[in-house]
């Protein structure tokens, strides 16, 4: 006679002594724009049960320009600086008809659509702010004296109410984006004209008729400074080290596809070279344009994409500068001892990653360092996750 068939338990609770089944779900999410939906829909896949909590009342995160989470820094003329196809869902792809570069509406819009498709949106607790994550109390792992190996307390703040709630998991999925907090730097001095950071630009009309200086020659740097070449009287770009410009083209396909799966059996200094060659050919050196000699070969930091900036920089309607020396009134004095006259000042600096919901003896982020593996795992605190915090070079 055949032995009765069994039907196998849910992934998230295998055995009656599994953790899982002393927590209130398996897992939580924190944040819904691409990270954070990936994760979602990776754990709803799987059966895992998880709740997910998004401080504003929509998906899609950065891309969201009109977001009330207060994190968003899109600005009107935004872009996506990786191709459409490199950068989709595998699973999901955008339409083929959308151009190679989508702008920021198009991504919020594809963000929307596989939400609702993936039947994710109904799972997201919206205007829900996370305030505190914190390890349950545990013998922590061996030899470290450290907790974590327990679970996880998660509280939350309802924005409408502002009730406060507290459930446990076993497992915390971190996705809250890393480009909400504007790193701000100070120099010496005083300056009497309109300033403020990239994260809190808008649109190319707040530079008409006016000088303006932006310091810093990230993607958004170099954005900000082309929209400005457009409307304003004079543009100057600050960096105090030289950077390699990416080409959103390079012999007619978008450069990020010049790619191939069989470039991960290339030793990495060959790779390095056979780039290196692509793009000296494509766009020539940055000394070569205008622009200041890179203190560093190409791959070994994050590179800055521009279709504009050599060609404004070429044109005259960008003049590059080194670091700023001083702030003087409506004057900026630079580190080549020359000052120009500026009515705007941008601060296209960078972010600070910022994870106000986790103590510093839990999980320190400071100056921007995340010891992680594979910049996912946090080796010393079991079940702690962090979704999207990769920075590809």
């Amino acid at each position: 006679m055949a032995a009765a068939a069994t039907t196998p338990p849910p992934p998230d609770s295998a055995a009656t002594d599994d953790p899982a089944t002393r927590f209130d779900a398996s897992a939580c999410v924190i944040g819904a724009g691409a990270a954070g939906l990936a994760a979602g829909r990776a754990l709803a896949a799987r059966g895992v049960r998880f709740d997910w909590f998004e401080r504003g009342s929509m998906v899609g995160g950065l891309w969201r320009i009109d977001n009330d989470n207060g994190g968003t820094p899109a600005y009107r003329t935004l872009h996506l600086n990786s191709s459409r196809v490199t950068t989709q869902y595998p699973s999901f792809p955008m339409p083929e008809q959308w151009p190679d570069y989508p702008s920021h509406e198009l991504i919020a819009q594809y963000l929307q659509k596989y939400a609702d498709d993936q039947a994710l949106t109904a799972r997201i607790t919206f205007r829900t702010e996370v305030v505190a994550v914190t390890p349950l109390p545990g013998p922590g792992l061996p030899g470290a004296g450290l907790p974590g190996a327990h679970g996880w307390s998660v509280t939350t703040r309802d924005l409408d109410t502002d009730e406060h709630h507290t459930r446990t998991y076993r497992d915390v999925l971190v996705a809250n984006g890393h480009h909400s907090v504007p790193n701000q730097p100070a120099f010496p001095g005083e300056f009497t004209g309109q300033a403020f950071h990239a994260h809190d630009y808008e649109e190319p009309s707040v530079f008409a008729d006016k000088d303006v200086v932006v310091v810093g020659v990230g993607n958004s740097g170099m954005d900000i400074a082309c929209d400005a070449a457009k409307v304003a009287r004079r543009v100057y770009l600050v960096t105090r080290h030289g950077v390699h410009v990416i080409p959103k083209y390079a012999f007619g396909r978008p450069a990020d596809q010049l790619n191939s799966k069989y470039i991960a059996y290339v030793p990495f200094r060959v790779e390095r070279r056979l780039y290196e060659g692509i793009l000296r050919l494509s766009t020539g050196r940055p000394q070569d344009r205008g622009l200041p000699t890179p203190d560093h070969r190409l791959l070994s930091a994050h590179p800055t994409v521009s279709a504009e900036l050599y060609d404004r920089v070429g044109h005259g309607d960008i003049v590059m500068k080194p670091g700023i020396a001083r702030l003087d009134g409506d004057r900026i004095a630079f580190q080549d001892g020359s000052s120009e006259h500026a009515d705007t000042l941008v601060y296209a600096t960078g972010y600070r990653v910022t994870l106000p919901f986790l103590a510093p003896e839990v999980f320190d982020c400071a100056h921007n360092r995340m010891p992680l593996y594979l910049r996912i795992v946090a080796p010393d605190r079991p079940g702690l996750f962090f979704i999207g915090f990769i920075q590809t070079i």
